[in-house]
């Protein structure tokens, strides 16, 4: 799998969740369903998800691309393994 492609993907997917959390969370704001101190707190809470989901896809990215194949196989055939 190209590094690249997945990066762009994910970068897509992650900023598409953002954006809707925010919305929602505006819309809630607007129909005074939370406190504005509550929602400050979940906006930011919302923002270090995303910025960890994208450190961590970042450097997932680097880490595969450094691997050897034979790495590569073992580490699928440990996943495999585990999720059986």
């Amino acid at each position: 799998m190209n590094g690249s492609n997945f990066m762009h993907w994910w970068m897509n997917l992650v900023g598409s969740f953002a954006t809707i959390a925010l919305i929602l969370k505006a819309l809630e704001i607007m129909l005074c369903i939370v406190k504005p101190e509550d929602a400050l707190r979940r906006v930011g809470a919302i923002l270090g998800i995303v910025i960890l989901l994208v450190f961590i896809q970042g450097v997932l990215v680097s880490a595969w691309s450094c691997m050897t194949l034979w790495e590569k196989i073992g580490l699928v055939a440990i996943g495999a393994a585990v999720w059986q």
